[in-house]
């Protein structure tokens, strides 16, 4: 059993944020397509279009996050086998940047001994 599965009822939270998030630009996608055809498609036909249309995108976004996250993995590796350096390779995700920021800074402080207190 993972200690971070994919699918845990501790992300209930943030699965409904997700959700909310597809539904409110699916509807703030809809109004825009209903006022660009000047409301000759029909509310219905306009909403499941744009709900499509924002799970592709965020599915899109998904794989391509794993697929970077796999190339983040060796590096990751190396940085937790302690090398100072672990060549992790750039992405082209902020998201994954940020995190690799992270891990990097978090190892450095580590090795210099600049944890806060109480953390360690």
């Amino acid at each position: 059993m993972s200690r971070y599965p994919l699918l845990s009822s501790r992300n209930l939270p943030a699965y409904a944020t997700v959700m909310l998030l597809w539904a409110g630009s699916s509807v703030v996608l809809a109004l825009v397509l209903r006022g660009l055809t000047d409301s000759t498609l029909s509310w219905a036909a306009a909403l499941v279009f744009a709900a499509v249309a924002v799970m592709f995108g965020m599915s899109i976004m998904f794989g391509a996050s794993a697929v970077n996250l796999r190339k983040l993995r060796p590096g990751f590796e190396r940085l937790a086998d302690g090398a100072s350096d672990p060549a992790i390779p750039p992405v082209w995700c902020p998201v994954l940047t940020m995190a690799t920021r992270a891990a990097v800074e978090l190892n450095e402080k580590v090795r210099e001994g600049k944890l806060p207190a109480g953390t360690g």
